[in-house]
């Protein structure tokens, strides 16, 4: 579900996938201007209701001083933190018209990780009734206005919410409350939350999700449909003394290298960068932040672009043990998934590991398997994958050849050459995952069509198969002649 498009603001176009740093009007480290300048990404992100209550009335470009695209968060946050604010909705709304605002953000009430479900529908409902509300006195026709989805653990009370969000006038949906899962590395209840959300939301509305800001995580949420981002991360982890990688969070003090290419980490020295001075080395420090947070963006576009999302979220996934739970749990997710899933590619099937068995790909070929129906032949020969070595058929009449192709399982010759089934790659020394992915497979075929052949010829390679392809064959009350594929390899030429 993971896509690239672009958001048209008052301000300049954006492209999506998109990270929003978070600036704070009051206290600029790195200014906007410097940020466009420095890192080729113009969408900046600040909290209206800061700006309503340190500088009052004004145009929100001319606070930031800044000619690009900016979007406001309304103090959700905040609500989350504190309990409340001393702002009213309908009020924060109307400034953010007022100010020029290029994206908007209703001011929600968010549910939270350890909220009770009496108080997560409260929020739902209160949400619900403020983004109504908002919808009758809107008044910039050049803003973009987001309203959140809220319901945190409770994944009927976020799909009820995001039915309702997207029946109302909005250009883009938030997905509220992942901040304290995130931090927490819940990465399987992120999964349920976004992947809830997703299902019941207008897939043509771009989604945003609050407060991701941590290079680690990022490909698995765009592989999920999340199109925004916004975080304070860079500047948060940089006055902690905090150094970003794209798998994890470094000290600073515990570094005796820069592992990064970046122009802030061929500059400095990591003697030089620990004895700057402490504003110095803050500002460095979210510099070079910021490069490996928009570097991984920019990997992900390019993942999306040559089809290989899937293979890179997985590479992604095994750099922590939480991330690939979650890895896990979206696969329960693959059937929705399969439908937006292209259909073909530009790039070749990788397999990387057992989770491999539940893409949408495999899915969709086992789903259409139970659809195919074979043509008439006196024998079946089955040979497991695609073997470079020609087995020796010429004294075979009226044959049909299947193959045994991990993780896909049967795949008739005539359709081998349909993407992905002729564009797989996998290791030599087969898993088990996906010794039973084709067994499953070999199975339902032989028990569907096993009795319209008189003579069933299992090429069977031991050292790969073992004896997994003989006792599935045997299961199925199909009778097999099994011959182990070495022994009718062409002699070699001298």
């Amino acid at each position: 579900m993971g896509r690239t498009g672009e958001l048209r603001t008052g301000h300049g176009r954006v492209l999506t996938p998109a990270l929003m740093p978070v600036v704070d009007p009051s206290n600029l480290i790195i200014k906007p201007s410097e940020i466009k300048r420095e890192f080729k990404e113009s969408l900046i992100m600040t909290n209206a209701y800061f700006l309503m209550k340190k500088f009052g009335d004004g145009e929100v470009h001319e606070m930031l001083d800044y000619n690009g695209p900016i979007a406001t968060d309304s103090g959700g946050y905040q609500i989350l933190r504190y309990g409340e604010i001393d702002a009213d909705p309908d009020e924060v709304v109307k400034y953010q018209d007022s100010i020029g605002s290029d994206i908007a953000t209703i001011l929600d009430v968010p549910t939270g990780a350890a909220a009770s479900r009496n108080h997560a529908l409260e929020t739902v409902r209160a949400t619900v009734e403020r983004a109504e509300r908002a919808t009758r006195f809107r008044s910039n026709p050049e803003t973009i206005w987001c309203a959140p989805v809220q319901g945190g653990k409770y994944l009927d009370l976020v799909a009820e919410c995001a039915r309702r969000m997207g029946t109302m006038d909005y250009h883009i949906h938030a997905i509220g409350s992942p901040v304290e899962f995130l931090e927490g590395y819940a990465y399987t209840d992120i999964v349920d939350l976004v992947m809830t959300a997703k299902m019941h939301l207008p897939l043509d509305r771009p989604v945003h999700l609050f407060g991701a800001g941590h290079p680690m995580v990022l490909s698995m949420l765009v592989l999920m449909g999340c199109d925004l981002f916004d975080s304070a991360s860079y500047i948060l982890y940089a006055r902690d003394g905090r150094y970003l990688t794209h798998e994890k969070t470094l000290k600073l003090e515990d570094l005796a290298f820069l592992p990064c290419e970046c122009p802030v980490c061929t500059g400095y020295s990591v003697g030089e960068l620990k004895e700057a001075p402490t504003d110095e080395r803050i500002r460095v420090l979210a510099r070079h932040n910021l490069h490996v947070l928009f570097g991984e963006i920019r990997r992900i576009r390019q993942a999306i672009v040559e089809g290989r999302l899937w293979e890179y979220v997985e590479l992604k996934c095994r750099s922590h043990p939480k991330l690939l739970e979650g890895l896990r749990r979206l696969m329960n997710y693959t059937e929705f998934i399969e439908r937006f899933d292209p259909v073909t590619k530009p790039s070749a099937f990788d397999y990387l590991g057992s989770e491999a068995v539940r893409r949408p790909e495999v899915l969709r070929h086992r789903s259409r398997m139970r659809r195919y129906k074979p043509p008439s032949a006196e024998t079946l020969v089955l040979l497991p994958s695609f073997e470079k070595r020609k087995v020796m058929l010429e004294n075979l009449e009226s044959i049909h050849v299947v193959r045994l192709v991990p993780p896909f399982g049967v795949v008739p010759e005539e359709l081998e050459d349909f993407y992905p089934l002729g564009q797989v790659v996998v290791p030599k020394e087969l898993d088990e995952a996906q010794i039973n992915t084709v067994c499953e497979s070999l199975s339902e075929y032989l028990l569907r069509y096993g009795k319209m052949y008189r003579r069933v010829l299992l090429f069977n390679d031991p050292k790969r198969w073992g004896s997994s392809l003989v006792e599935t064959c045997s299961k199925a009350n199909v009778r097999v002649e099994v011959i182990e594929l070495r022994k009718f390899e062409r002699p070699a030429r001298r």
